[in-house]
């Protein structure tokens, strides 16, 4: 097997390092950006304090975000193919933290809409027996 012509042009660990930590700084910028980007995008009011957010849907922040980390994800793969080993590590764990940010974020966003589960209790206008015994015992009865 004859090594690939890409084998050869590896870059100095000094400049992987350096370009790892370039990127991740970028990396952290494009996200915040794309987040508040896609938060404002949605109508959520950064400054309003008395705003209502309850009813602001997370999908908008998060779409943007997934984009984020697609562009990061291929950067690991280019990083990959040109040989810059710690480039590839740093954006792949990168791409997969704001992958994971992106599906806990859609998983609250669908768990949000859910009705509470119901508790303990009784069911209609009767009130509880006291004792446990006959309808005697049980108050409005």
């Amino acid at each position: 097997m004859t090594p690939s012509p890409e084998s050869g042009r590896r870059p100095s660990p000094f400049a992987d390092i350096a370009l790892a930590v370039t990127l991740l700084v970028v990396d952290a910028v494009a996200a915040v950006v794309a987040l508040v980007s896609g938060l404002d995008a949605a109508g959520y009011s950064f400054f309003d304090t008395g705003a209502d957010t309850e009813a602001i849907s997370v999908v908008r922040p998060v779409v943007y975000v997934s984009a984020v980390a697609a562009l990061v994800l291929v950067s690991a793969v280019v990083s990959y193919r040109g040989g810059a080993i710690v480039t590839t590590c740093v954006q792949t764990l990168v791409g997969l933290a704001l992958v994971l940010g992106v599906v806990t974020g859609l998983s609250a966003e669908h768990g949000g809409g859910r009705p509470p589960t119901p508790g303990p209790g009784h069911s209609g206008p009767q009130a509880p027996c006291r004792s446990g015994g006959d309808n005697s015992d049980c108050l409005g009865s």
